[in-house]
């Protein structure tokens, strides 16, 4: 049986938290999917730049399996609201978001409308991220122990 007692607000997961989670879930999932495809030379590394992009797919399985693997520790420590977390988060969306300005750049100047779409969601996605983890109730969720 459930406590009568309710959480708190400010002791509930956030969604934001939920939500960015899941995403490292999927996305990690979809990682390790390369992997397994590239290394039973099923499709060529190119069809992965949409998840590395900046010719980090170049790196071959390797690449992705690095990705998995930080996608999942950065889900990890989320959820388990460890201290640095959301800073670590924060770090690496605004990392994605420089490393994506040169590949934008590059799409629009060739006119390739669909890497320019590609790759401004993804900078817009990012930007979410750091804007929703830098929210008051974000930050005191990460500062409580």
């Amino acid at each position: 049986m459930l406590s009568s007692k309710s959480l708190s607000p400010s002791s509930e997961r956030p969604p934001a938290v939920i939500a960015l989670v899941v995403i490292c879930g999927l996305l990690s999932t979809i990682s390790c999917g390369f992997v397994v495809l590239l290394l039973m030379h099923q499709i060529p590394l190119s069809d992965g730049a949409f998840l590395l992009g900046n010719g980090l797919e170049q790196r071959g399985p390797i690449g992705f399996l690095l990705y998995a693997v930080l996608l999942t520790m950065l889900g990890v420590v989320l959820w388990r609201r460890w201290k640095g977390a959301r800073r670590a988060a924060i770090g690496l969306a605004a990392v994605g978001v420089a490393l994506a300005v040169p590949a934008i750049s590059s799409a629009v100047v060739d006119g390739r409308v669909f890497a320019t779409f590609r790759e401004g969601l993804q900078i817009v996605i990012r930007v979410i991220v750091i804007y929703f983890l830098s929210q008051e109730a974000v930050k005191e969720w990460f500062a409580m122990q």
